[in-house]
């Protein structure tokens, strides 16, 4: 048995000693019409949180989850395209062998499959100082989705219901006054192979937020500093910005504006400018498509690990996007107050195509939640890109040692559109 999962076990098993357990169980499912393969998959999961207060300034808290899936799996479907194309006489060569399970239809091979500790972390409180230790969540920025001062940057868009991955770190916390505080962090990677290091400066000047943040990033030999606004006049505004220090040194910024309507419950829009100066301006000079993908492949191995031979590897850090410019803008509506509706549009500014993701939530008991929402990707104008590629696009061609080209076709990989349906029980 693992080490994460008799952890988890025993965080279950002692649960009788900690406060009352709060969480939530769900059920996910989800359709891509449009995709070859399986088009629907169900997610189950529970995800339990702990809390022993150990002293009075002192805490312990966990969050377990475990979760079975069935149906399509991306990591699954790329793999069974790649084998059964012309380049899998290739990747057979190479060594690479599609995964197998003990358990094929719930891909379960061992407990960790399924059991995990997403969150353990000690509080320690003082007068002068709060300290977090151990595995948990963290986020900076101001800016929807899009978070350029963020040293663990994680886009949630078009998966509303994920919670942020647990870091590593320890975290130090000291206010200054009411409105001053510096926070400092020490993280490392999954592995503990790597450390993190940033730190953070925020200050309030007549109800508008400034800080200054800075980070290192030693698995991937890169950093940045930046800034973070946020205010209000007339209208809510953020700016958040950062210069990159990587082998491609760069800019990075977030610049939008909110402002609410009394429509019914309440009506928010919002519009934000995104840019990522290391981003490519033209589809002809986008990666591949199976590239953008290798994260999604079994065996996938992140950068400053020690990778086996072969196997994918990618930047934990790598932007969700791959272009420069982008205009993020949408509305949410309560049309009661369990009832509300959102639409929000992430356009490519650089190659015209775009995502519409609309989305509803129903409250339909304090305990119980119903949502559903909708990833749609279009052209607005041009041939196609990065949220709707050409078909040109969509075929991966290598030499093989005979010189004579393979390809294979992702097209499959491509739904016309993802619908999901989920609902939430909270406890």
């Amino acid at each position: 048995m693992s080490a994460r999962v008799a952890l988890a076990l025993w965080l279950v098993a002692s649960a009788a000693w900690a406060d009352e357990p709060k969480g939530f169980a769900e059920v996910r499912l989800s359709w891509f019409p449009g995709a070859a393969g399986d088009k629907l998959q169900l997610v189950e999961r529970v995800r339990p949180s702990f809390q022993v207060d150990l002293h009075q300034r002192v805490k312990l808290v966990a969050t377990v989850e475990a979760a079975l899936a069935e149906g399509r799996d991306g990591a699954d479907e790329l793999a069974r395209t790649l084998s059964g194309s012309q380049l899998g006489p290739l990747l057979e060569a190479a060594g690479y062998r599609p995964p197998t399970y003990a358990n094929q239809v719930l891909r379960i091979g061992s407990a960790s499959d399924y059991l995990d500790v997403d969150r353990l972390y000690l509080d320690l409180y003082s007068s002068r100082i709060d300290v977090r230790v151990g595995r948990q969540a963290l986020n900076w920025g101001s800016a929807k989705f899009f978070n350029p001062t963020d040293p663990f940057p994680q886009v949630l868009l078009t998966e509303p219901w994920r919670p942020r991955r647990g870091v590593n770190a320890v975290r130090a916390t000291v206010p200054f006054g009411a409105t001053t505080d510096v926070t400092a962090v020490v993280a490392a990677n999954d592995t503990f192979t790597a450390a993190r290091v940033t730190g953070r400066a925020r200050v309030n000047v007549k109800g508008v937020d400034l800080a200054a943040v800075g980070a290192w990033r030693g698995d991937v030999n890169n950093g940045f500093v930046g800034v973070d606004v946020r205010g209000t006049a007339l209208v809510g505004f953020w700016f958040e910005g950062a210069w990159m220090f990587s082998a491609r040194p760069h800019e990075e910024f977030s610049a939008g504006v909110d402002y609410s309507f009394p429509v019914l419950e309440q009506l928010v829009v919002f519009a934000q400018y995104s840019r990522n100066g290391g981003g490519l301006s033209s589809p002809d000079r986008y990666p591949s498509l199976a590239s953008r993908l290798g994260g999604a492949l079994p065996g996938a191995c992140t950068t400053g690990a020690s990778c086996p031979a072969g196997a994918p590897v990618v930047d934990p850090f790598a932007p969700f996007t791959v272009g420069r410019d982008y205009l993020l803008v949408g509305a949410s509506l309560g049309l009661t107050p369990e009832l509300s509706c959102a639409l929000t549009a992430l356009q490519n500014l650089d190659d015209g195509t775009a995502l519409l993701l609309p989305s509803a939530s129903w409250a339909v008991l304090d305990w119980l939640d119903l949502s559903a929402s909708v990833s749609i990707p279009t052209i607005v104008w041009g041939r196609g890109g990065e949220f709707k590629p050409r078909p040109a696009d969509l075929v991966l061609t290598l030499p093989d040692p005979d010189a004579v080209p393979r390809s294979a076709n992702l097209q499959g990989l491509m739904p016309a559109v993802t619908a999901t349906l989920w609902t939430r029980l909270s406890f």
